[in-house]
């Protein structure tokens, strides 16, 4: 029994249906096609394809917009298809502090390889980057930067820069086009519009799962062995509404791997969502500061967040919008947010810490530098001091005298509310990916990622579940 189709559940039910298993996998979410991305509004694509609506926060000073996927293939339909193995730094704080058998150097390795062919990994073909990407690879090259193509599982893109909204010509390769599918060949089979409502079990062993229909009907599936890959927001409270939150750490640690952006107004088009969505990084800040900065660009309709003003003043910057770049940035973080839930609702709280804020300052500052390096005339600081500064001296002025209350923030990465390790006080899954606490629950999802991956997850997220699926059978 898998609970969740996403990065982590779909590669555990591909791995388990293969050794011969019978495999359930429930999903809240539904079932989208391509002719339905390609003929439905975007608007009403985004408000389907994300849990809320795309509503989510993280609530703090400030709070943090986080949309979630939610549908057969989880966020994988939706995230940007940028797909980076964890840091050789990670890998090593993930297997030395804490002790993560699954992240064993040999067995990771092998399983990163899997997961880079599943997803038909390769970097960004610069003729379809779009001017966007070859503003910060020029931008970098003035400065004498590291920065290089993204790789990304989208072996038939052509640019279109709907990533965020189910890609219309499946060329974005997520895994309802790959593991999902080659589970259920192997047997396995996927229920969707079924939500979860709690882990059965008896006398400390696992005896199945309980889910909601959309009508109101219940429906329970009797396993003896439950992998819960409902995400790093919702597996802790799964848990807990199963009678298997115990453990004081679970819902903790919930690290989110900020981001910020700044865009740069240029003499000529730019037009950046003209190519892929996410397109090229810059990493020359990323083992020392851990920023990694990405071109990154969508509509401006769903993107106008980065505009400054209201009215008249808005619709005068998207008259201009061709004329924009965006940059990204985001920062690896400690992990100090929670999750909890509040009659019936989940709670995302994250207070950043200091340490992280300093890091996103300093990610804005080498944003504008890569824009004005690049050419632009000037910068959307989007900042209540200076909304644009027309000089890199103006945005470090307006940068020293920002509240980080008043930053824009967003993210798309929550990981470790259910941290994996040998710690059985810190962490509430144990080494192998075994719920502490239950025999036969096990977690392979963004929740089991000790501390904040650095990168964009899903690659880490799927390889991770694999070491989980070996040792689902190896204890059977």
């Amino acid at each position: 029994m898998v609970i969740g189709s996403g990065a982590g559940g779909a590669m555990v039910a591909r791995t388990l249906a293969r050794a011969g298993l019978d495999v359930v996998v429930l999903e809240e979410g539904r079932r989208w096609t391509v002719e339905e991305f390609r003929t439905t509004h975007p608007i009403d694509r985004y408000a389907g394809l994300y849990r809320g609506a795309g509503a989510t926060v993280a609530l703090g000073r400030p709070s943090v917009v986080l949309p979630i996927g939610r549908a057969v293939g989880g966020t994988t339909v939706v995230n940007s298809g940028t797909c980076y193995r964890p840091p050789e730094a990670v890998q090593r704080r993930w297997r030395d502090e804490f002790g993560l058998a699954v992240a064993d150097s040999d067995r990771l390795s092998a399983h990163l390889d899997d997961v880079e062919r599943t997803l038909r990994v390769a970097p960004v073909p610069l003729e379809i980057m779009g001017r966007n990407g070859h503003l910060l690879l020029g931008g970098a090259a003035a400065l004498g930067w590291q920065a290089a193509p993204i790789p990304r599982n989208a072996p038939g893109c052509e640019g279109c820069c709907q990533c965020a909204i189910g890609c219309p010509r499946n060329a974005k390769f997520g895994v309802h086009l790959n593991a999902l599918p080659e589970a259920c060949a192997a047997g396995a089979r996927i229920i969707s519009h079924a939500r979860v409502e709690r882990v059965l079990h008896r006398h400390g062993r696992a005896r199945g799962v309980r889910a909601r229909r959309p009508d109101g009907t219940a429906l329970d599936v009797i396993a003896d062995t439950v992998v819960v890959a409902a995400g790093a927001t919702e597996t802790p409270n799964l848990l807990r509404r199963s009678g298997l939150g115990a453990h004081p750490r679970l819902g903790h640690n919930l690290a989110l791997h900020p981001a910020t952006v700044l865009a740069g107004r240029f003499e000529d088009d730019v037009v950046a969502w003209h190519g892929v969505l996410q397109s090229a990084a810059v990493h020359e800040l990323h083992e020392s500061h851990g920023v990694l900065i990405e071109a990154t660009s969508t509509p401006p309709g769903m993107g106008s967040m980065v505009f400054p003003g209201y009215g008249a003043e808005l619709l005068g910057w998207l008259d201009r919008a061709p004329r924009v770049a965006t940059f990204g940035a985001m920062v690896a973080d400690r992990g100090v947010g929670s999750v909890s839930s509040v009659r019936g609702e989940t709670v995302i709280r994250y207070p950043i810490d200091r340490g992280d804020v300093a890091k996103l300052m300093t990610a804005m500052e080498a944003m504008g530098r890569l824009l004005f390096a690049a050419g632009a005339v000037e910068v959307l600081a989007g900042l209540p001091e200076a909304k644009t500064v027309a000089s890199l001296p103006a945005l470090q002025d307006a940068l020293r005298r920002t509240s980080p209350r008043s930053l824009h923030l967003a993210a798309f990465h929550p990981t470790g509310t259910a941290a994996a390790g040998v710690d059985d006080q810190l962490c509430p899954v144990d080494q192998t990916g075994r719920l502490r606490g239950a025999d036969g629950v096990w977690v392979a999802d963004a929740s089991i990622l000790p501390s904040c991956p650095e990168v964009n997850p899903q690659v880490s997220i799927m390889a991770l579940a694999l070491g989980v699926a070996d040792e689902v059978l190896d204890a059977r």
